[in-house]
């Protein structure tokens, strides 16, 4: 893949990582290395995805997003379609596209890698509109994301949404929902729906250990523990990467998932969004993302590489 000659940094200076990023220092390097640099520092997240809208619309190689996964969708949003790639940088609370990804921890050297890696394409999430890279949580996760304080999210981290969701536990309850995919419906009651467009949940959790980014489909587990019991043994074997053999996880496998009961919550990247009837889908390979050279992340197999610009 021919180098980058232009780019854009997409610099969320609310995350939690925007501290140790000097925008100044880095627009200097990408430019001592040839790359012509813009710098958007977007306050809203409409802001977000409309810079990297932008960025497409100038034809820039690469969008380097500092921030978390938050960040990091609403830019893939402004993004899907076009030939410009996001290249994220490690911002966030819990940087889980960063680490499954494999790129480097420091601001530097993931410049450095994105600059000599590559470019692959890979499926975009919609949750009704609402783009998501990762994965879509209707439930208990939501519930439990929707009440962390952002000052507890900024010091603690992922460790903000385990103190919390401890402390939420005694009040949570399982929901009788009734979901549809093409062809086929049901109806459980369930604790948790959690749609995986990649592997890796929260930066430590597999809830679908196989899926990937590449197939045009999200892998679906609905867990329907009855007790507290169940629910111990389940949170036991998802931390195992085992909850795929329990007959309490629902397992599917599909394009257009709906949950038509209305009042749960959802949230797509660890942002609540809004609430069900939610439908959510898949543009099959509709957004590049830089990588680093070498061997691929496992929910990247079968990615297509970026194709030549048009004339």
């Amino acid at each position: 893949m021919p180098a980058a000659t232009s780019a854009s940094i997409l610099f969320n200076r609310f995350a939690r990582g925007a501290g140790r990023f000097d925008a100044d220092a880095a627009i200097r390097y990408l430019e001592g290395r040839g790359v012509r640099t813009h710098l958007e520092v977007p306050e809203t997240p409409e802001a977000t995805t409309a810079a990297a809208r932008a960025a497409a619309e100038r034809g820039d190689d690469l969008v380097f997003v500092v921030g978390g996964d938050g960040t990091l969708r609403l830019a893939a949003g402004g993004l899907a379609g076009s030939e410009s790639a996001l290249a994220a940088l490690p911002g966030g609370t819990a940087n889980v596209w960063v680490k499954e990804a494999g790129i480097p921890g420091g601001f530097r050297t993931a410049i450095d890698a994105h600059l000599s890696g590559r470019r692959l394409a890979m499926d975009l999430g919609r949750a009704n509109e609402e783009p998501f890279l990762l994965m879509a949580g209707i439930g208990w996760d939501a519930e439990i994301a929707s009440r962390v304080p952002p000052q507890l999210k900024r010091r603690l981290g992922t460790l903000a949404y385990v103190v919390h969701g401890l402390r939420m536990l005694p009040t949570l309850r399982t929901t009788a929902v009734e979901w549809s995919v093409v062809g086929s419906s049901g109806r459980a009651d369930a604790a948790l729906i959690v749609a995986s467009n990649t592997r890796v949940y929260g930066g430590v959790l597999m809830f679908a250990p196989d899926a990937r980014a590449t197939d045009g489909e999200l892998d679906i587990r609905l867990f329907t523990p009855r007790g507290w019991g169940e629910t111990a043994r389940l949170a036991v074997e998802v931390l195992a990467h085992r909850a795929d053999g329990d007959a309490r996880v629902h397992q599917l496998r599909a394009s257009c998932f709906a949950v038509d009961t209305p009042g749960l919550l959802v949230q797509v990247d660890g942002d609540v969004i809004g609430e069900t009837p939610t439908t959510l889908t898949v543009q099959k390979q509709a957004l590049y993302m830089s990588v680093p050279s070498g061997s691929v992340a496992p929910t990247l197999r079968d990615a297509e590489p970026i194709r030549p610009r048009s004339e």
